[in-house]
Parts: structure tokens; sequence; C-alpha cells
């Protein structure tokens, strides 16, 4: 990747002509395991945020529940542009096929400034314990969507921006569990520890990318009840229960436009990791 000039890292750290994202520019944002949940309520976020004229591109596994995602995007504004893609980003092909797509539908040098939300990803198999993960293809499948599709997407994207020399923006949804083991989610842990880490080194490599990891926080989703449901260790089921009976998941619609005031706000450390719950 080309080394950046000193302007483009006195921008990247807020300095002399660096302005926020979203202040009157127009954005090409792609937003990944977008269909529902999380991925979903931070395109309606960002579609309700971004100038007249972005492009909002959503990536998910499920082709009807992506147009949902299209139809409530748009209604927050008729003034931007909404793409959909399918895709499983558990096969290794799809991350070079999506943007060789994108590239008949989109011209990079129309947009002042792009924006990566690496959201998709997967809790793994709950019902098993560390040690009955012992299937090779069903290890390559997991950490091919939930680690790899993340940094080659992130790869794939910068080289699609570069020839608009655009100023870009990687998010990195992350998790407790990144720092936290918890009994039956090894790969769900181990994978997210591993992106917060990818993360962490190209915001060294790359100072003039602005790089954030967001803990959305526990969020009332389907993966919470496949936890509460599947987990093969009671403890688990009970705190998973728990945290909903106190209401104390978080709607996915709050948390994502939190993110959206974090990247508007635009005063974070790049790489760092920001929390839900922190001020």
């Amino acid at each position: 990747m080309d080394v950046p000039t000193l302007s483009a890292v006195k921008m990247a750290e807020g300095g002399e002509g660096w302005t926020h994202p979203f202040s009157k520019r127009k954005s090409l944002c792609v937003v990944t395991g977008g269909s529902r949940g999380f991925g979903r309520s931070v395109a309606v976020a960002l579609a309700e945020e971004v100038a007249r004229g972005s492009h909002i591109v959503v990536l998910g596994r499920n082709s009807e529940s992506l147009r949902d995602t299209e139809k409530l995007s748009k209604a927050m504004s008729p003034h931007i542009q909404i793409t959909t893609l399918f895709g499983d980003l558990s096969k290794c092909s799809v991350t070079g096929s999506i943007f060789a797509c994108l590239r008949f539908q989109v011209d990079p040098t129309d947009y002042d400034h792009a924006l990566l939300v690496n959201n998709a990803g997967s809790v793994g198999n709950v019902s098993r314990r560390t040690w009955e993960h012992g299937d090779p293809q069903e290890l390559d499948s997991y950490f091919n969507l939930n680690v790899a599709s993340a940094v080659s997407l992130t790869a794939k994207f910068l080289e699609f921006v570069r020839p608009g020399n655009l100023t870009c923006t990687i998010v990195n949804v992350t998790c407790d569990e990144a720092h936290r083991p918890m009994k039956c989610h090894s790969l769900y842990c181990a994978g997210k520890a591993a992106r917060e880490m990818m993360f962490r080194v190209m915001a060294q490599e790359e100072p003039h990318l602005r790089i954030l990891s967001y803990n959305p926080g526990p969020l009332e989703t389907e993966l919470k009840t496949t936890v509460m449901v599947e987990a093969a260790d009671a403890e688990v089921r009970e705190e998973i229960r728990r945290l909903r009976d106190d209401n104390q998941l978080i709607d996915p619609d709050v948390s994502a436009r939190k993110l959206v005031q974090l990247l508007k706000e635009d005063l974070f450390k790049s790489g760092e990791i920001v929390n839900f719950h922190e001020s």
C-alpha cells in the first residue's frame, strides 16, 4: 500500500484540512452482514445521516431480508442510492466477485469519503465445547467468514476506492468475548480477538486510514436467542436469559446510532476499541 503523505497523516489525526466524514461529503458506504440484526440497523442509521448523493452498499446472505433492509434505508432518505448484494462470505471466492460486480455499478471518483463496516459474522456452533470442534472443514468455513473475509474484504475495498484518492474509514464490529472467554464460544471468542488484532496492526501500518473497533454491547438479536436455546452450558443459557429478563440487552437501532455518532464526531484514536456504554 502507498506510503501516506504528511498531509494525509495530519488529516487522519483530525488536523488541518480534515473534515468529518458526514459533513456535507458524499460517502460510499459498504456494510457487511446487513440483511438483519445490527448490520441492518447500521445501514438504516447511515442512510439517515450521510450526505445527499451518497451510496450505501449492503452485503448479506439472505436476499429477501436484504430487500427489507433496502426499503427501510430508502425510507430514511430518498436522496441516496442503496445497492444490495447477495453473497456468502464464508466462501473464499466471494470477496473478489463482490467488487468485480461493484465496478460496473459504482465509480469511486464520484465520492469524497469511503466507509467499510465489517459486521458480518456468526456465533458458531455453541452446542459444542472446544474439544468437540474436530471437523477441519467446519473450522475453515467459520474462520473464513469471521476472520479471513473481513481482512480480504478490507483489502479489496481499499483497492477499489484508491483510484478516487478518498479518505477512508474502516469499522470492525467486535464484542466483549474478544477479551472475555465464554464457555461454548471458543470459535466466536477466537475469531473476534483475531479480528481486533488484525485491525490494530493495520492502524499502525496505515496512519492515513481511520480504523475503529466498535463493541455494540449485548444486542437483542436472533444470535442471543440461538445461544439461549442451543448453548451446551447451562450457565451460559442462564446468563442470556437473565440479561433479557432484566432488560439489559440493547436495541440494535440504538447502538447503531451510537456508532454513526462516533463516526460523525471522528474523535476516536485510529485502531482503538470503543464500547457502546462509553461516553
